[in-house]
């Protein structure tokens, strides 16, 4: 079985860590996060030297599969090794099992990422079976050692066999004397590393009456000798005294925390992923179908019922379609004990009043535990409802979850988030060509929509990681989508316009005479309730309702929550509109020939680039300068400084004993080959063995040093083919693409289509401001400020009387429309369709023209909408251009 395949969301996730940490190895964390992340990084309780970030990635992300590509990426790009330690902290027992039992079992996509990476030089283990690694092996073979937190979290180190003196380790650390003095001397500086004399004494076997003084003989400490890579999930767990104890005693070399919900004031979130990116990716089902049941829990239970059974009926049509198979299953979360229905009460309603099978029920309570054992994605299994009450079993996975139905009220039920998120997640990480089966399904006891939907987002951003900017797409009414496709008969239901109801407020006769706002007596009390959008004027009259910072800030969020679920309800794509399609470009080498996608790759093909020249062998920016105790490493305007390695860390995985030329070149190959795959290694080993011929002998580079520093020589190589690509594909599009060498034109017959739920609109970006656009296509915006020149443009777009409805462009693909230059793709700012079916691409600069790139992107554009027979158009838009305003280049460029 081959590793899943990355998310685009979980590529640029990654990029984004693999680009910290080679700027940390130059400038220092706390430099490097300011610069990718935009915010301060918060050194605690580590200090600047050792690296703590966060990537956030909400419920159904996949962050075991992110872990697994972070241990080799921080290795080489941190560690500069290729037999890095991992340390894998989880937050339970059930976990743990899950999580070693995937990373130990070959052909499974998690351990697949480790073989990729190390082949057979990896050893995946508990903390039980951490002796059992030959002293040897460690520092030639990756280890990753599974365990949980609470393994390393006590206050007396005593009682924790990990710190204690272990016969196991001695052998270990008889080796470390003359393999690693210099990291076993650092085991002095940690807290509670060393024997004392106490301990000693009470030794009963005199074991440690010589060692006293020196570092305990224990698995941490061993641990500790190789300063591992820590990966901590569900990190929130983890930020306590106690915890951060825990791991100063790991000595770790970085941290790397994976969670949905973290504590935003202690964590250093590098990378945050939202629902839209998740959803694009077809990672989890959206929108969430939610209908309200006020007539109580037998209607909710019976409507569940029916959907089950109708999606049943959808993924048999499904599966008949080559569809992989699906049976849907409902997640019932019944009432307490002592309650009106407690989970044996609902296994009698379900069985005596809505005749289903008994052997088609199961319940999950710390109790009854009918899960146990069960494949609930196999065909022969028979479960088709799960009742449950409070948190499932962790580790516990239902891939088939697809409805959910809750007795208790959203607003007081505990641990709804778990049976959510099974629900959320899509089945095989595929859209299914039923559109039914690409929704979650939830029916509740409770009396209004705008009640359930509030209570319901308060569980998706408190419990489940996301935004309420996220949560803008992620509800809808159930009865403004019906289950099955073409269903005319019911036609979809007009549904109510949101309504918040602020109870904080006051009512006074300045705030309810304002549009949207009534005064409504609830739970015995006036108070004010408001519908429709929250512009500038009523949000001032809120606020001014309030006193005190923390509850203005509150008030805030209440308002952009409720404006963002406004957005979801009248946006274009939530009315079911369609955009026109928008064609890329498309070229033919012959004038009667057949139509290709245009993009920089097809022109590269034309090309060959020679890699034995005299400029492609010289790595100018690359020099190794020689220090007492040390050496630094020069790469372009970087350079990292490293010590001399111990005896045993410069071994390659290739050769004998002595270090060759070939060695080094056997393994750049082996780093390179996946990145540089325009290449045939016969172009690609010539050059890196030129290369490394000229380094050790031109410039006199030892070879020991040349092998510590393969890691950043990679890069360097890396970064002067991407040199060579961009000079041969500057001159060959030039000739090929603008001076007319090919027939390029849009092709209409594959066209780009902005899809209903395909906008992975990027966390932290989004348009937050009280200006209500009423054109966009999609319920957020992406990569829009609430000021500015570009607001200004994106205004200026939504009020034009020709735009129909636009598109805030995002510059990824397949979601994002882009336009090939020679040095890859261009993103116009904005794509709109107008009222006449054109379709437009707007480019926004602030400045005037400069430099050979922007020049590109306007040609390129003006191409594309020539070659449309008046089809499209193209504007380039600047905040004043040749006397006219932005208003005016706007009219003009839609005329």
């Amino acid at each position: 079985m081959a590793a899943f395949p990355l998310k685009t969301y979980q590529k640029t996730a990654l990029d984004t860590l693999l680009a910290f940490a080679q700027a940390a190895q130059v400038k220092g964390a706390p430099l490097a996060f300011g610069e990718l992340a935009g915010r301060p990084y918060n050194p605690d309780p580590f200090g600047p030297d050792v690296p703590c970030v966060c990537l956030r990635i909400p419920t159904g992300g996949g962050k075991t599969l992110l872990a697994a590509h972070a241990i080799p990426l921080l290795g080489r790009a941190w560690r500069a090794s290729d037999a890095p330690v991992a340390v894998w902290l989880v937050p339970s027992d059930a976990i743990r099992a899950q999580t070693l039992k995937g990373l130990q079992t070959p052909g499974h996509p998690y351990r697949q990422v480790l073989a990729d990476a190390y082949g057979e030089r990896v050893q995946v283990c508990a903390l039980e079976d951490v002796a059992q690694i030959a002293p040897p092996d460690w520092g030639r073979v990756a280890v990753v050692v599974v365990a949980t937190i609470q393994s390393f979290r006590i206050d007396d180190t005593d009682k924790r066999n990990v710190y204690s003196f272990s016969e196991s380790f001695e052998r270990h650390f008889k080796a470390a004397e003359s393999e690693q003095p210099r990291a076993l001397a650092a085991l002095c500086e940690l807290p509670d590393a060393l024997v004392t004399a106490e301990e000693a004494t009470q030794d009963g076997r005199a074991a440690l009456r010589g060692l006293v003084g020196q570092p305990r003989q224990s698995l941490a400490n061993w641990l500790a000798l190789h300063e591992p890579i820590v990966i901590v999930d569900e990190a929130h767990n983890t930020k306590t005294d106690k915890s951060f104890t825990a791991l100063k005693r790991l000595a770790p070399s970085c941290l790397l925390e994976l969670t949905a919900t973290p504590i935003v004031a202690k964590s250093n979130v590098l990378y945050h992923v939202s629902a839209q990116e998740l959803a694009a990716e077809h990672m989890i089902k959206l929108p969430i179908a939610l209908a309200e049941h006020p007539e109580g829990w037998p209607q909710a239970v019976f409507a569940a019922v029916r959907t089950r059974a109708a999606l049943e009926a959808e993924a048999l049509k499904d599966e008949a379609a080559g569809a992989a198979y699906v049976r849907p299953i409902a997640l019932y979360q019944a009432q307490n004990a002592g309650d009106a229905v407690p989970p044996e009460a609902l296994r009698r309603h379900l069985i005596d009043e809505l005749h289903i099978h008994p052997e088609e029920i199961v319940v999950a309570t710390g109790s009854t535990r009918e899960l146990d054992g069960l494949d609930l994605s196999a065909r022969t299994c028979p479960v088709r409802h799960v009742i449950t009450v409070q948190a499932l079993r962790e580790g516990w996975d239902c891939p088939f979850a697809y409805v959910l139905c809750s007795l208790q009220r959203l607003s007081s039920a505990t641990a709804v988030e778990q049976l959510l998120g099974r629900v959320l997640r899509m089945p095989h990480a595929t859209r299914r060509g039923r559109e039914a089966l690409n929704r979650a399904y939830a029916h509740v006891c409770e009396a209004e929509f705008s009640s359930a939907a509030h209570a319901l987002a308060d569980r998706l951003i408190h419990g489940m990681g996301f935004e309420a900017l996220d949560v803008a797409s992620m509800l809808a009414p159930a009865a403004s989508l019906p289950l099955f496709e073409g269903n005319s008969a019911s036609p979809p239901v007009q549904q109510a316009s949101i309504a918040t109801n602020f109870e904080a407020i006051d009512p006074n006769d300045a705030l309810t005479e304002l549009p949207g706002v009534a005064v409504q007596t609830i739970a015995g009390a006036p108070q004010v309730v408001v519908s429709g959008h929250i512009g500038t004027e009523l949000e001032g009259q809120l606020l001014a309702g309030v006193r005190g910072a923390k509850k203005q800030e509150a008030m805030r969020e209440q308002i952009a929550q409720h404006n963002a679920l406004v957005a979801a309800q009248t946006a274009p794509s939530a009315r079911g509109e369609r955009f026109a399609p928008v064609p890329p470009l498309g070229y033919r080498e012959q004038p009667q020939g057949e139509l290709w996608p245009l993009e920089r790759e097809a022109v590269l093909e034309s090309v060959e680039i020679d890699l034995l020249t005299p400029e492609a062998i010289d790595l100018p920016g690359f020099q190794v300068v020689a220090q007492s105790r040390s050496f630094e490493i020069y790469l372009k305007d970087e350079h990292v400084k490293l010590r001399p390695a111990e005896a045993g860390q410069l071994a390659m995985p290739y050769g004998g004993s002595g270090l060759t030329a070939q060695d080094i070149v056997r393994w750049l190959e082996q780093s390179l080959y996946a990145k540089l795959p325009e290449f045939t290694p016969a172009q690609r080993e010539p050059w890196f063995a030129a290369v490394v011929d000229r380094l050790l002998h031109e410039k006199g580079v030892p070879i020991e040093v040349l092998a510590q520093a393969r890691f950043t020589l990679a890069r360097a190589l890396e970064a002067k083919a991407g040199d060579l690509r961009d000079a041969a594909a500057l001159r060959a599009f030039r000739q090929q693409v603008l001076d007319g060498g090919w027939q390029v034109v849009p092709d209409w017959a594959r066209p780009h289509v902005f899809e209903p739920g395909r906008y992975p609109a990027p966390a932290g970006s989004r348009y937050a401001g009280r200006y209500e656009f009423r054109k966009h296509y999609y319920p957020v915006i992406a990569e829009l400020k609430e000021a500015g020149e570009e607001f200004l443009c994106a205004q200026l777009i939504d009020m034009h009387p020709k735009v129909k409805h636009w598109v805030r462009n995002l510059d990824v693909a397949p979601a994002g429309f882009w336009l090939p230059t020679s040095r890859g793709r261009f993103f116009a700012d904005f794509v709109a369709e107008l009222a006449d079916g054109r379709v437009a691409l707007l480019e926004y600069k602030g400045a005037h023209l400069s430099g050979a790139a922007e020049i590109e992107k306007r040609q390129i554009g003006d191409l594309w909408a020539r070659q449309s027979g008046g089809r499209a158009m193209f504007g380039w838009l600047m905040q004043t251009q040749n006397g006219q305003s932005l208003a005016q280049q706007l009219d003009a460029a839609l005329a």
